[in-house]
């Protein structure tokens, strides 16, 4: 369990949002879940083939505050890196804090 002191990075948590794009379909935006004080422990570094090209994936885990509307389909941003949330668990069972484990695609 971490500690207030630890949780010095300040992170968006996004939704994705389902609008018209006016020609009668939809287009997928992000619109703000949340705004939380957040601490990042990276986990592993990977390279992946994506397009005929190779991509470093990273992953980490984001410790915040315990929230109940947190979503597999929200993402996270840091500055301008845009996480994908691939899990959660309260590591406790205390609903003191949240760890958010997530990918990141860098270009």
């Amino acid at each position: 369990m971490g500690t207030v002191g630890s949780k010095e990075k300040r992170i968006r948590i996004e939704k994705s949002v389902s609008v018209s794009d006016g020609q009668g379909g939809n287009t997928v935006t992000w619109a703000l879940r949340c705004v939380v004080q957040a601490h990042e422990r990276p986990l592993t570094g990977a390279e992946a083939l994506r397009a005929a090209q190779v991509t470093a994936v990273l992953s980490s885990c984001w410790e915040i505050w315990y929230r109940s509307d947190i979503s597999v389909k929200d993402r996270i941003r840091f500055g301008s890196r845009i996480l994908s949330i691939e899990s959660f668990v309260d590591p406790t069972d205390t609903r003191e804090e949240l760890h958010v484990y997530c990918s990141e695609v860098q270009q």
